[in-house]
């Protein structure tokens, strides 16, 4: 074997390809099966469980037997289980091919539920490479000298250790960022092939062919080409952003994490999707016939379409992803956002607990299906930060992608959760739906709050019923009027 410092180089890169792959195993799966503690801990789980069991088995004198009755040499055994692992995880990591395996677990094997994805996630493609991995470094000690114990052991964990360090902040705030999920996928297969180069007798084997191919395949299915094939402009540590083009309807389309986030018309450019539509026309524009100047607060950009064509009032777009203004005004919008627009870069939470102006209008379009949406956000801590930042007289506007007729239970719960912070809110359905299906597909449901004082919570009743003094005198005008305007 090579001299001591390959072999903690080889440690080293172990290290940093469990930590990598874990950390981009995370991130894959949030358009699949969300980004909630659950799905993460999932994960988690099943590297440290068969990486224990590698660290295990590994160590054991344990020698495996061939047909002609020979001892495998830990050289071989090394060799075995890193190609053995390049190989599931150029599948496990790619996300071309996840996002055919997914579409087949959902469509065929009828799995809807996160948890199960996660779950069966792991099993296929992170149980049995990190197991493998996890091998690496007790067969490597095979080569160290035998004395000196506490010495080699110590410098051993530091490299394997040191090597999960630097995957962890190169591949999140380096790969990620930079170049992308699927260039930092590419770079961590490479590093496997690197390592299994590294214990190659021969430059020219049949492994090395081997090895060669199957890299060759992570660095096609991973390129900016296969990526723009998918429709993929933007692929960083938040989010997944695709650009579909409808011909047939003459319509583009911005898609996060596989979620529907904005909607425009390639032919009339003020179409856009029906509830951002209502907004427009019952919310914003109606102020101007009052020449009020509204200051707008949207939490989660989407493509910027609310108020695409609006350059009066003042809008601050808030969103995690601080890619996505460029990704809109260059391949959704196609035009730069009007200088009324200001877009900042940070979590919706914290810039709520951090902001310390008020707002005419808060609208809130972070909700998307169920697995994309964050759970962090749907807590009535959340909406009561929304109405902390709400100036007295305005109007909060929450999208939803619920029931229409709330007939499950999750529908239910976003309904007692949002009504627990704002008890008088209006909910508008945006689209036709009809109240005899109970299971009705979900849509756009929006909630409209107006900020006032709360005045009263009696119920009427046959015994008491105070509604006749209770009547603002300008319903009563009104309804005097009513014939003159009939």
């Amino acid at each position: 074997m090579a001299a001591i410092p390959i072999l903690y180089f080889i440690i080293f890169l172990e290290g940093y390809v469990v930590l990598s792959t874990e950390l981009l195993a995370i991130r894959l799966m949030i358009p699949f099966a969300g980004s909630g503690a659950d799905t993460i801990s999932i994960i988690i789980a099943a590297i440290l469980l068969p990486l224990a069991c590698g660290y295990y088995n590994g160590g054991k004198p344990k020698r495996i037997r061939k047909q002609n009755n020979r001892f495998v040499p830990v050289r071989e055994r090394l060799i075995f289980n890193l190609f053995v692992s390049t190989i599931i995880l150029t599948a496990g990591l790619s996300y071309t091919f996840l996002d055919w395996f997914f579409d087949i677990a959902q469509t065929f094997a009828g799995l809807g539920n996160r948890i199960w994805l996660a779950i069966l996630y792991a099993g296929c493609f992170m149980v049995v490479p990190v197991y493998l991995l996890g091998q690496t470094v007790p067969l490597v000690s095979n080569y160290f000298p035998k004395g000196k114990l506490p010495y080699l052991a110590g410098h051993i964990l530091f490299y394997s250790t040191l090597g999960s360090f630097v995957g962890a902040l190169f591949t999140t705030l380096v790969l990620m960022p930079f170049l992308g999920v699927h260039i930092a996928v590419t770079v961590t297969l490479g590093l496997l092939a690197v390592l299994l180069l590294l214990l190659q007798k021969k430059t020219l084997s049949f492994v090395s062919c081997g090895v060669a191919a199957v890299f060759i395949l992570a660095v096609f299915v991973n390129s900016d080409q296969a990526m723009r094939r998918l429709g993929i402009v933007s692929n960083n540590q938040y989010n997944t952003v695709q650009i579909v083009e409808h011909d047939l309807q003459k319509r583009r389309t911005l898609e996060v994490n596989r979620s529907y986030a904005s909607i425009v018309n390639q032919g009339n450019r003020d179409t856009v999707a029906p509830y951002i539509s209502f907004i427009e026309k019952n919310i914003i524009d109606t102020a101007a016939s009052e020449n009020r100047k509204l200051s707008i607060l949207v939490l989660g950009a989407g493509g910027f379409t609310v108020g695409r064509r609006d350059t009066v009032n003042d809008y601050t777009f808030v969103d995690l992803d601080i890619q996505l203004k460029y990704v809109s005004e260059h391949f959704f919008l196609k035009e730069k956002l009007s200088e009324n627009k200001k877009f900042v870069a940070m979590d919706a939470r914290s810039y709520l607990l951090q902001n310390k102006d008020l707002y005419d209008v808060i609208f809130i379009d972070l909700f998307k299906e169920s697995i994309a949406t964050p759970d962090e956000i749907m807590v009535r801590e959340f909406f009561q930060e929304v109405k902390n930042d709400l100036r007295e007289g305005g109007v909060m506007v929450a999208n939803f992608v619920l029931s229409p007729n709330l007939s499950d239970e999750y529908s239910q719960n976003v309904d007692s959760t949002i009504r627990s912070v704002f008890p008088y809110i209006n909910r508008h359905i945006a689209g036709s739906y009809s109240p005899w299906l109970g299971d009705a597909d979900w849509i756009n449901i929006l909630y409209i709050y107006a900020h006032y004082p709360l005045l009263g919570s009696e119920i009427y009743s046959d015994n008491k019923n105070s509604a006749l003094y209770d009547k603002p005198s300008f319903l009563i005008k009104r309804r005097r009027a009513m014939p003159e305007r009939y």
